[in-house]
């Protein structure tokens, strides 16, 4: 079976819902093996076919790369956008946080500063697309 998307050991992954695996061996049978990855833990084993693997899941890019990356989206200090619902003045670039990404913001009315994790949808979005001001 010709492989279009090179998987291998080791590497992390994460499908649309924000289910991150680690990939474990890729057996004789095309069979992908993984750990499920919750809070930087392993919480499981899993496998499916190889085609089913690359259709499901994209690879986790370094996360410096996808910090630059939600920059190119707007998503860079002293920009209003709207997000979970609310409008918030971020104060902050993006930034690793528990391995995931986030960003020092602040709620529209509200003097307090917190840390938002950003959306999966977000970190995912793809190249060229600018965040919308609030």
């Amino acid at each position: 079976m010709p492989r279009n998307v090179e998987v291998n050991e080791g590497q992390s992954f994460q499908d649309g819902t924000g289910l991150t695996v680690r990939v474990g061996e890729i057996d004789a049978n095309d069979r992908v093996h993984f750990s499920v990855i919750e809070d930087r833990r392993v919480a499981g084993p899993g496998e499916m076919s190889y085609l089913a693997f690359v259709n499901r899941f994209t690879r986790i890019e370094a996360v410096e790369d996808a910090c630059t990356r939600i920059k190119h989206l707007g998503f860079v200090a002293s920009r209003h956008v709207r997000i979970y619902g609310e409008e918030f003045e971020l104060l902050s670039d993006p930034f690793p946080e528990a391995g995931r990404i986030a960003i020092r913001a602040k709620a529209k009315g509200d003097s307090d500063a917190r840390i938002l994790r950003l959306p999966v949808s977000i970190v995912q979005s793809g190249r060229g697309r600018t965040v919308k001001a609030a």
